[in-house]
């Protein structure tokens, strides 16, 4: 019983000085918009409260009605405290607003960009000035979309969508020729019979990742990463991500060049 208490109180100490050493700035987590605000809010609700138990403050959830708003959004100061971010968003923040990696989803993602079955799409290139689903722009997504087409009058007519099962509604119905989805969720789609065929999947990039913006210490942000990395699997169960796993900067080094050709790089 002395045990417990002594731990307790040394959690709460803990939480106590990381709290007053932001001078107890008001704690925020902020999502991509790969869903609608509210599926966002509701689907992340859980790490939002997981984040503000751990350091004892309420942590309230940041979302964005599209992408161009939150990249728009992206450098005003004072940013979130915590970000999940997919790779390209990580990187931008570690090299430019003086975030910090705390911790990731393990392994890597791909995307893959897909046509009806029906059809035959030798290459990307038979899809210029064709309508294209992805997330909106500068979604990992429509970035490696862009990507593929380097020239600028050579490109397909992106059409953004909400979320990978608008794409494949988009794809189905005949009002786009063509979708770049997550290559997980294709493979899923294909398993369970979804009439589609891939034209070509991009090489494999590091999974979403969890940040935090600058203020915090060197032995704030490793007493912070053992927390989530040691998170209970209740709550990732109830967030969809497999785990969290200790990353490095170096993984994500890089992935930041996909942004290089939006406005306000």
């Amino acid at each position: 019983m002395v045990r417990q208490t002594r731990t307790a109180l040394q959690s709460a100490l803990w939480a106590l000085s990381l709290v007053s050493s932001l001078h107890a700035a008001q704690l925020s987590l902020s999502i991509q918009p790969v869903l609608g605000q509210r599926a966002t809010h509701k689907a992340f609700a859980p790490l939002a409260r997981y984040l503000g138990q751990l350091l004892g403050d309420p942590c309230h959830i940041i979302t964005s009605p599209n992408f161009i708003v939150y990249w728009q959004n992206m450098g005003r100061q004072p940013g979130p405290t915590f970000v999940l971010d997919a790779a390209h968003f990580t990187d931008y923040r570690l090299q430019h607003l003086g975030y910090h990696l705390l911790v990731k989803e393990p392994g890597t993602v791909s995307y893959s960009l897909v046509v009806r079955g029906s059809e035959m799409v030798l290459g990307p290139s038979a899809l210029v000035g064709l309508p294209v689903a992805s997330l909106g722009i500068p979604s990992m997504g429509a970035a490696l979309l862009n990507r593929m087409f380097p020239h600028p009058t050579r490109r397909p007519i992106v059409v953004g969508a909400r979320d990978a099962a608008a794409e494949f509604r988009l794809l189905a119905t005949h009002k786009v020729d063509a979708a770049m989805i997550p290559t997980p969720l294709v493979a899923q789609a294909m398993a369970q019979g979804a009439d589609v065929s891939v034209v070509v999947t991009t090489p494999p990039i590091p999974n979403v990742a969890l940040s935090v913006g600058p203020g915090w210490s060197a032995a704030q942000r490793a007493q912070m990463r053992r927390a989530l990395v040691n998170a209970p699997a209740s709550l990732f169960k109830a967030i969809g991500l497999q785990r969290f796993v200790v990353a490095t900067p170096a993984e994500y080094r890089g992935q930041d060049h996909v942004l290089k050709s939006y406005w306000g790089y």
